[in-house]
């Protein structure tokens, strides 16, 4: 009787200790990955990157032990009830788990990328704990199981459409340039979300005034080569309108056409009775078109145009400003 109950006792402790090691050596698992469309936990409460970009957002099912790494980083983390949420970069194709005790599962793929604003769920399979009860007598089940499972998912992700915010700009700009030598100074307004509009006016705030007549480049009126004073008058306008064209998301090109004139008067002197003849070579009027870019750094904006008068007048613009919008 005592030889049977010693191996009863002994069965009893080689089967404990090889149910120990059998959940020693359990290990967890993702059972699915897949994205939520309808879950706008991301969206209304954004998390931004290094990169000034939103994050995707990974709800993992999983016990609070877990913890998590990308190649990207995890920009945030926050452990709600009965779920883990990771807001990861825009772009994220890997994450690696790791449990104190049930050791780590390296460089889990997705079958997506992540996308921002984008919500995701991640499950895990976790072993189960053995329990030790003081004072609670050994049961010993033997079950046999045999279980075929076949299973086939269909993951269907519908890839977001990627959201172009809305700019609006405003810039001062000053400008130099034609045959006159005329100095100009203008306001720029632009609109855009990816293609967008503009317009551009600039002035040299001078007049010419009445003239008497026109005279050319040297400044003979028919044949006569009358007398000057050396006084002379600019004035200088330009409108012109166009499209922007956003090239990224600090960078857009921008043209136009309108219309523009600058003028140059001579003033004659005393002699020749005063009064102020039209400079033709000098003054052009007529079509005019612009060329430029804008580049934007958060809210300030720098502008760089080139504008011409008929093709003749050239001028040259710079600006500066601020811009409402991402």
């Amino acid at each position: 009787m005592k030889k049977t109950r010693t191996a009863y006792l002994l069965l009893v402790t080689l089967i404990a200790l090889m149910a120990g090691n059998d959940a020693w050596a359990q290990r967890f698992s993702v059972t699915s990955f897949k994205a939520l469309p309808n879950d706008v936990s991301a969206f209304i409460n954004p998390v931004r990157d290094l990169n000034d970009e939103d994050c995707g957002l990974i709800k993992v099912i999983a016990s609070a032990d877990f913890a998590f790494s990308t190649p990207l980083g995890v920009v945030k983390r926050e452990d709600k009830t009965g779920e883990i949420w990771l807001y990861v970069p825009h772009g994220t194709k890997k994450i690696t788990l790791k449990h104190p005790e049930w050791g780590v599962l390296r460089d889990y793929t997705f079958p997506c990328r992540i996308d921002s604003h984008m919500t995701y769920e991640l499950r895990v399979d976790e072993p189960m704990v053995a329990i030790d009860l003081p004072g609670t007598a050994p049961v010993i089940t033997t079950v046999r199981d045999t279980l075929v499972l076949t299973r086939v998912d269909t993951l269907i992700v519908r890839p977001e459409k990627k959201r172009v915010p809305f700019v609006f700009g405003s810039l001062v700009t000053a400008g130099y340039g034609g045959k006159a030598a005329n100095a100009t100074a203008g306001i720029m307004l632009m609109a855009l979300k990816r293609h967008g509009a503009f317009v551009h006016l600039s002035t040299g705030f001078g007049k010419i005034g009445s003239t008497k007549g026109e005279c050319d480049k040297n400044g003979r009126i028919g044949a006569n080569m009358p007398f000057y004073s050396g006084r002379s008058r600019k004035s200088a306008f330009m409108v012109n309108a166009g499209a922007v064209h956003r090239l990224s998301g600090h960078v857009a090109v921008f043209e136009g056409l309108g219309y523009g004139t600058s003028s140059l008067a001579w003033e004659l002197a005393p002699s020749e009775g005063g009064g102020y003849v039209k400079n033709t070579h000098y003054s052009t009027s007529g079509l005019s078109f612009e060329l430029g870019a804008v580049y934007r750094h958060r809210r300030l904006a720098l502008s760089a145009s080139v504008i011409s008068i008929k093709g003749t007048d050239w001028f040259g613009a710079i600006g500066v400003g601020i811009t409402l919008g991402k």
